[in-house]
């Protein structure tokens, strides 16, 4: 295959001559004859609504406590978020348009009062209507600052009559780059913050922030929550994000959730941090439920109909599999909701800084005691002892939508109950199933109930808008009712007297705010995480950084030692780079000296420094020829072998394609080791030759890497032409390459893809098939397993874990998987990065600071770089999930896959 491949494939074009082998690589398979189910209206019988009255006895709560009724509809409904006034009055955000109607401007402001101080909100005025999805709300100057995408702005009633009669909008910009708008992810959860500004979760939407009428230029708002002075209205990018949910504890830590990961510490802050040059700092949200994300919890509400309807079709023999995805959905932290720090002063000092959040799908309340770690700097969250198996406050209500929290004037905890019939997002929903919906089903209803601990005696709510400096000034220092103190500290800057709260010092952010070099904790925090970034982030010189190396060699995680070599080539220091190298010289040659090097590899390339000349000094040359003398001996281990070739990845060595090639031709070479150089060889015409000579498994390995250059996938087309054999080895992935690298010449060869309609169409029909799990496992190897992690460990943390799958159901993974773009979580969704040196690259982005981007890769490996080396950035709205997956999965095939996923 001498010929070149791109005169052979315009041969093939001007004789009008399709190579048929590629036409069925990438082509469609043929129609299937799968159609959903059917089910009419009367198999999904509706949830009734249960009276507010009545509705207090289809719940159970821990023992020792009650649950009275607040408020509830007419005077309340769909209540979302509520913020209690300096004098005990409640703001209540009514997200009545939820989860379809922003366009009709259903929101409204509530604003409810307790005149007779009965715990009753007896009292409802409308304070404000007309309002697209707002969502979240605090109080300021006798007025409240209000989240409606894309504004955030500021309502207050200047007369007297409970109605705002002042409006403007204070910043603007919040979600405009979604082409629509995810009503799960807009921006949240405002709060008071312990430094006396006001910070909110932006969830997923992020934006571009201005004010009206500012020449400032827009803050990007990505992966990141915020705070701003409500005087000065100074914008700041706070670390985050998560979903819906921001709370503080007593002590200014802050916390926020997500979906399945239920309790989640936001470890340091921004201002926290002195930046060091040559370490970036892992990511500050730390999942910190000892249970982990997706803990189980302990509903007792039944599942709802239209899930019981998935389950008649599995029992009739339609559709294979178990209740509701393996019986997770019911089981687990799916949607969990308004993270709330209790502090205050009703319960006692065994419920301070406990953690309430709801999970609105399981109709429930959590409960978490929140721990230091013993072993760790980080604090642990673990359910108390005697809730191990149930939860604090549960319902056999389907309708019980817990979806916030707050600490009231009299210390007890609130609950915002949307109180809905449905609160599924409407994009994950089935057509099949959604059809027979109806997702504004109680928009007309909502209650919010208290907490009553058994002996709670209501106090009389004091009015602190009448309160003196002094008399505010010792609730801000020493009241331990979250409400009392922090209002009170609120009005105090209202005043011009700003009081911060009262906080013990936090190990943490003093830490990693450190001047002095903390060479001395390397041994002390070994094994620790955030002791050792608080060690590397506190060695910001050579000379420290070359002290830390000495200290490290038998003192250090194998993860410092590797983080640190990284630091190393960042200096750009001769001494530094030379003396890694000189460590590895002698003793093993593992794992553990090849990441070493990697990382000083990558370090390096943050610096001014060329790594081809120092490959070619004397330390690193010595290293490199210790590796190749390695690759050469027969009587070494494979784990030396592959760790010698990562070596010999590092080397701009002209010999070292020639070494790969002959490791690729040996036939008494170890599988793995002519793996891993069929890996590494550049050669394209020579891996194409190599195509029919290869197990399947390496065939298919050398197929994607082919497809992704132009020149490789030219060659794969005429290897193709050449092997029909070779077509069942084309993955999805391969094929979308091929489509890219070489669209003319694909659009003329091969048909487009079906629509996503008619394909999710055509694999109804799995649904009806009998899946295997152990086939369905096979299928996951070979297709899924290069993005995504299974239980036990195997594949990629690019994509979400296989686990994640179970509690979604057949149908649902289904949709997804034939149209993977159809609904993209942002932390999924793609972006191309162009850098000043000419090169590209597309992944998703792990995390990012004001000097660094970490990018996600489909490899599973993690790229780091400098914003002064990105010439453009733009989100390609939409997932890195190729379409067509489904076209090298049969019928049987998908049913299998779709076994082993909801097992």
């Amino acid at each position: 295959m001498s010929e070149n491949p791109f005169s052979l494939i315009g041969q093939y074009i001007r004789g009008g001559i399709l190579p048929l082998g590629v036409a069925v690589c990438i082509g469609c398979l043929d129609p299937g004859l799968g159609q959903e189910p059917e089910v009419d209206a009367s198999q999904m019988p509706r949830i009734a609504a249960i009276e507010p009255e009545e509705a207090l006895d289809t719940f159970e709560i821990r023992e020792g406590f009650s649950l009275k009724l607040a408020a509830h509809e007419p005077d309340v409904v769909d209540p979302i978020a509520m913020a209690f006034d300096a004098d005990g009055g409640m703001y209540v955000i009514e997200m009545r348009g939820y989860s379809e109607h922003r366009e009709d401007r259903l929101g409204r402001i509530r604003y409810l009062e307790d005149r007779d101080n009965d715990g009753i909100f007896e009292s409802s005025t409308i304070f404000k209507d007309g309002l697209k999805w707002p969502t979240g709300i605090v109080c300021y100057k006798g007025g409240v600052f209000v989240g409606v995408t894309p504004d955030l702005i500021y309502l207050k009633d200047e007369d007297g009559d409970r109605v705002a009669d002042r409006e403007g909008v204070v910043f603007t910009g919040f979600g405009p780059e979604n082409s629509r708008l995810n009503m799960q992810a807009l921006f949240n959860s405002f709060r008071w913050g312990p430094d006396n500004r006001i910070w909110g979760a932006a969830a997923a939407s992020g934006g571009r922030v201005t004010r009206p009428g500012s020449s400032e230029p827009p803050i990007v708002l990505r992966r990141a929550d915020f705070s701003f002075d409500p005087e000065k209205l100074d914008f700041r990018l706070e670390n985050g994000t998560a979903q819906y949910g921001m709370s503080f504890d007593s002590q200014g830590h802050r916390f926020v959730c997500s979906n399945s990961r239920h309790v989640i510490w936001v470890a340091y802050e921004r201002s926290d941090v002195i930046p060091n040059p040559y370490f970036n700092l892992p990511s500050a949200l730390t999942d910190v439920a000892d249970d982990g994300a997706a803990a189980p919890v302990y509903r007792i509400s039944p599942d709802e109909p239209w899930r019981v309807v998935r389950t008649r079709w599995r029992v009739s023999g339609v559709v294979r599999g178990m209740i509701e995805g393996g019986g997770r959905v019911s089981g687990y932290f799916t949607s969990a909701t308004g993270i709330h720090m209790y502090w205050g002063d009703a319960y006692g000092d065994g419920f301070r800084d406990n953690v309430f959040v709801g999970d609105v799908g399981s109709n429930l309340v959590h409960r978490k005691i929140l721990r230091m770690n013993q072993n760790s700097i980080q604090p642990i969250a673990t359910r108390p002892d005697d809730e191990q198996t149930i939860e604090f406050l549960r319902s056999r209500d389907n309708w019980f939508r817990p979806a916030s929290f707050a600490t009231g004037p009299d210390g007890c905890l609130y609950i915002c109950d949307m109180y809905r019939e449905t609160i599924e997002h409407p994009w994950s929903l089935p057509p099949g199933i959604k059809q027979h919906l109806d997702l504004n089903s109680g928009n007309d209803r909502g209650r919010i109930y208290r907490v009553e601990q058994q002996g709670f005696r209501r106090p009389q709510v004091p009015r602190l808008s009448k309160a003196s400096d002094d008399e505010l000034r010792s609730l801000a220092r020493s009241s331990s009712n979250d409400w009392s103190q922090t209002t009170a500290r609120r009005l105090l800057y209202e005043r011009g007297q700003a009081i911060e709260s009262k906080r013990r010092p936090d190990p943490l952010p003093s830490l990693l705010a450190s001047k002095r070099p903390l060479v001395d904790r390397i041994s002390q925090w070994r094994g620790d995480p955030w002791g050792e970034a608080i060690v590397l982030n506190s060695l910001r010189s050579e000379k420290d950084i070359g002290k830390a190396w000495e200290a490290s060699v038998s003192t250090a995680s194998p993860d410092f030692e590797i983080k640190l070599a990284e630091m190393m080539g960042r200096t750009g220091s001769q001494a530094l780079i030379d003396a890694v190298a000189r460590r590895y010289e002698q003793g093993a040659m593992d794992s553990r000296v090849a990441e070493s090097l990697e990382a000083l590899r990558r370090g390096v390339g943050d610096s001014n420094v060329e790594w081809a000349v120092q490959a070619r000094r004397s330390p690193l040359k010595r290293l490199f020829n210790r590796a190749k003398s390695l690759l050469s001996d027969s009587s070494d281990k494979l784990d030396t072998k592959l760790a010698a070739l990562r070596l010999l990845d590092l080397q701009p060595s002209s010999d070292s394609e020639e070494i790969l090639k002959s490791i690729a031709l040996d036939v008494d070479a170890q599988e793995a080791l002519v793996n891993a150089a069929l890996e590494r060889i550049g050669d394209t015409a020579f891996l194409a030759d190599r195509l029919d000579k290869l197990t399947k498994e390496q065939a298919r390995a050398v197929i994607e890497r082919l497809a992704k250059t132009e020149e490789g996938s030219a060659r794969l087309l005429v290897a193709i032409d050449s092997n029909k054999g070779l077509t069942e080895l084309v993955s999805p992935t391969a094929r979308q390459h091929l489509r890219q690298n070489l669209a003319s010449l694909v659009e003329e060869l091969v048909p487009s893809l079906e629509s996503r309609a008619d394909a999710l169409n055509r694999y109804q029909a799995s649904l009806r098939l009998e899946g295997d799990r152990e086939k369905g496992a096979e299928v996951f190897d070979r297709l899924c397993i290069s993005c995504h992690k299974t239980a036990d460990g195997r594949g990629v943390s690019f994509g979400p874990p296989a686990t994640s799958f179970a509690s979604s159901g057949k149908e649902f993974i289904l949709s997804n998987l034939i149209d993977p773009n159809r609904e993209v979580a942002p932390q999924y969704q793609a972006f191309q990065f162009d850098f000043k040196d000419g090169e590209s690259q597309v992944g998703m982005i792990a995390s990012e600071d004001v000097r660094n981007v970490s990018l996600a890769l489909p490899s599973g490996e993690t790229m780091t770089f400098l914003r002064t080396k990105v010439k453009g950035m733009a989100g390609l709205k939409r997932s890195l999930m190729p379409e067509g997956l489904e076209q090298a999965i049969s019928l049987e095939e998908m049913a299998d896959l779709l076994e082993f996923l909801t097992q």
